[in-house]
């Protein structure tokens, strides 16, 4: 672990961090408070359309799956936050070394550098 600072410590950078954080946190906010609505009409397009039944059952797999995938997401973008707001945004959760700046502009979620993702991926498979 070094004490240099993350390479995206910039507070311009950090601004643009939490601005595209909370845009998306309330995106995801957003879609999983219509999932209940959403989850309800799936539901009545399957009593409703026996011929469709399949299919219907199958769109409201894939909505309950995106919904469960919104929350992770969600839960990770708050922590996201948390982070910028102790400071430890764009450092490796694991390694402590500095996320890439390019990884965190395409992903500001991301808790490890992309040597700790594929060591542990690797452990995973």
């Amino acid at each position: 672990m070094t004490d240099d600072p993350p390479a995206d410590g910039t507070p311009a950078a950090d601004e643009e961090s939490r601005r595209r954080l909370t845009e998306q946190a309330a995106v995801l906010r957003r879609q999983i408070a219509a999932a209940p609505a959403r989850d309800e009409a799936l539901r009545a397009d399957c009593l409703l359309d026996a011929a469709d039944a399949g299919a219907a059952a199958e769109a409201l797999e894939r909505h309950r799956k995106e919904t469960h995938e919104a929350r992770e997401l969600l839960a990770r973008t708050e922590a996201a936050l948390a982070r910028l707001d102790s400071g430890d945004f764009g450092r490796c959760a694991r390694c402590g070394e500095a996320i890439a700046p390019e990884r965190l502009h395409a992903f500001p979620h991301l808790e490890r550098c992309l040597s700790c993702e594929a060591e542990s991926r690797a452990k995973s498979r």
